[in-house]
């Protein structure tokens, strides 16, 4: 699989893996999962390496997309959208695809000291710093990201 998501038309999750992919959607890591679920942190693992396996992407960012794009997840409550410069949201769209910043520099013309404090600046907005999954949710709950603007 690379980096970058391409959702297969359709696919289906099972509770257990939507119930695993709502906790990562909440910001939520591995070992903080796996205690809220009392499982090990490698039946975790398991869940969302196969949900990303059927989704067809190797991240959860991607994952946490592509559930709310097919409507598996709800989507989140409606928050109040903040401002996001057009920098911002074409690195949102990235981050949607499933890219890390490493795989999002040769897409963008600045230089990579400039695409990092972009992304930096995108989570901080999203109040997601560090939680690149989370951002994706707040993202559909501000209306930044929806299925009409899939980026797939």
């Amino acid at each position: 699989m690379s980096g970058r998501a391409k959702p297969r038309e359709h696919f289906h999750l099972t509770d257990r893996e939507l119930e695993t992919v709502a906790l990562a959607a909440e910001g939520l890591k591995v070992n903080a999962i796996a205690r809220r679920l009392k499982l090990s942190d490698g039946a975790v693992q398991s869940r969302l390496k196969f949900a990303r396996a059927k989704c067809g992407s190797a991240r959860t960012t991607a994952l946490v997309h592509s559930a709310y794009t097919s409507k598996q997840l709800p989507a989140p409550d409606a928050e109040p959208p903040v401002e996001l410069s057009e920098e911002q949201l074409r690195v949102l769209r990235h981050l949607a695809d499933g890219l890390t910043v490493v795989e999002m520099r040769p897409l963008v013309t600045w230089s990579e000291w400039r695409l990092r404090n972009v992304y930096g600046d995108l989570l901080a907005a999203l109040d997601a710093t560090d939680r690149p999954a989370f951002a994706i949710k707040r993202a559909w709950a501000m209306g930044h990201l929806g299925h009409d603007q899939q980026t797939t």
